[in-house]
């Protein structure tokens, strides 16, 4: 497997964008943009390394997996997981209980993700739902100021 921190550091500099911050005209307005030309410039390498990483860590809690009685292994899961970068691909082991008509995917709990929301958005979901009246109302604010789009669920 290639070296997640090195591809993902070439892909970036290919696609840096080639807007300027002009320190002449520096006001409000010139620093929210200059945030959100960073954000636009470093999420997309941050969300593919933790992507990669989490994929590592996702694959090591399945090799460690030992099944309880009564499981069966049936396939590969993958699901689009999501982190305050954005989302990524990821595939995990999935388990199925016959007799209990339940199934999981081991990994999930390793990784501490919260239906496919890594620990840190969960953090960030969480309290902005808790302090809004509706789970709608909290999405906004996520976006606007970190650019994450989550779902109202």
């Amino acid at each position: 497997m290639p070296n997640c921190a090195e591809t993902i550091f070439r892909n970036s500099l290919a696609a840096h964008p080639s807007g300027r911050f002009q320190t002449q005209k520096l006001d409000g307005q010139a620093v929210a943009q200059l945030e959100v030309l960073v954000r636009t410039a470093v999420f997309p390498s941050a969300n593919a390394l933790v992507g990669c990483l989490l994929q590592r860590a996702a694959d090591q809690a399945d090799a460690r997996y030992q099944a309880k009685p009564g499981q069966e292994r049936k396939s590969r899961a993958a699901i689009q997981a999501q982190g305050i970068f954005g989302r990524f691909h990821l595939e995990r082991d999935y388990y199925h209980h016959p007799g209990k008509e339940q199934g999981h995917c081991p990994a999930d709990a390793a990784l501490g993700l919260e239906v496919g929301y890594t620990p840190a958005l969960a953090k960030l979901i969480c309290p902005e739902g808790a302090d809004e009246t509706t789970s709608l109302k909290a999405e906004r604010p996520l976006e606007r100021t970190g650019g994450m789009v989550v779902s109202a669920r």
